[in-house]
C-alpha cells in the first residue's frame, strides 16, 4: 500500500498524523506478518471451543491458519509497542450480520459482537463496522455520562480506539479495537501504530473472506 493509501485513509478517519510514520509502520507490521516465524499453539488460532472462534466459521486448513498467524503476529507485534490495556482484531461475517475476534492482546474483550442497533449503541466495534468510521474515545467515562455509548462493560476502560480495516473502495472487512486503562490514552505516537495495523491487515482479512478482485 503506497503512501497515498496511507493519506486518503487519514483524511477519511480526520487524523492529522504524519503519512510517513504511518507508512513505516504499516511496513514493519507488513514485514512481520510476511517474514514471522513464530510457533502459535493452534488453541490460540483457532480457539478453544469455549466462545465463539475462527473454528466455527472458517475451514482449519493451512491455508487459514497461515492468515490467522500473520493476523496474530501483526497484533502481537504492534501491541508490544503500544501501552494498551487490551486489543482485539475482529472479522466482519456479511452473512451473519456480525464480528468475530480472531485475536487478542491483554484483558479479554467480546468473542463475538452483533451489528444490530442495541450492539452499535454499546459497543464501538459494532458502530465502527457499521458506519466505516474510526471512533477514538478520550475519555471513556465521559462518554458514557452523556449517552454516546452504553453499557457496565466500559468501565473497564479509561480511553479506547475502534479503527475500520478496509478495501480501496471503503468496503469494511473487519475492526481493531483498542482500550487503555487511563484517558487520553491514545497520543498520536500510539494512534499512528494502529492505523497502520488497520492498513497492513487489509491484506490478510480480504483472502479469509475470499473478498475477490471485483471488491478491490
Amino acid at each position: 500500500m503506497s503512501e497515498v493509501l496511507v493519506r486518503d485513509y487519514l483524511q477519511t478517519q480526520g487524523l492529522k498524523l504524519a503519512a510517513g510514520d504511518v507508512a513505516v509502520a504499516r511496513l514493519a507490521a507488513e514485514t512481520v506478518m510476511n517474514m514471522g516465524q513464530a510457533e502459535i499453539d493452534r488453541s490460540v488460532l483457532w480457539g478453544n471451543g469455549n466462545e465463539a472462534c475462527a473454528a466455527d466459521y472458517f475451514t482449519c486448513d493451512e491455508t487459514t491458519e497461515q492468515i490467522l498467524k500473520q493476523i496474530f503476529m501483526a497484533l502481537d507485534s504492534t501491541w508490544e509497542q503500544s501501552a494498551a490495556q487490551s486489543a482485539a482484531v475482529y472479522v466482519l461475517l456479511p452473512e451473519q450480520a456480525g464480528l468475530l475476534r480472531l485475536s487478542q492482546q491483554g484483558q479479554p474483550i467480546e468473542a463475538l459482537l452483533k451489528l444490530d442497533e442495541e450492539a452499535e449503541a454499546a459497543y464501538l466495534p459494532s458502530r465502527t463496522a457499521n458506519r466505516g468510521w474510526l471512533n477514538l474515545v478520550e475519555d471513556t467515562a465521559r462518554w458514557l455520562e452523556s449517552g454516546e455509548i452504553s453499557g457496565e462493560h466500559h468501565a473497564r476502560n479509561g480511553s479506547q480506539m475502534s479503527l475500520p480495516v478496509c478495501l480501496e473502495n471503503g468496503r469494511v472487512l473487519g475492526v481493531i479495537q483498542v482500550e487503555a486503562a487511563q484517558k487520553n490514552g491514545f497520543d498520536e505516537t500510539a494512534q499512528a501504530l494502529w492505523v497502520a495495523l488497520a492498513l497492513a491487515l487489509a491484506a490478510p482479512l480480504t483472502a479469509l473472506l475470499g473478498a475477490g478482485e471485483e471488491d478491490e
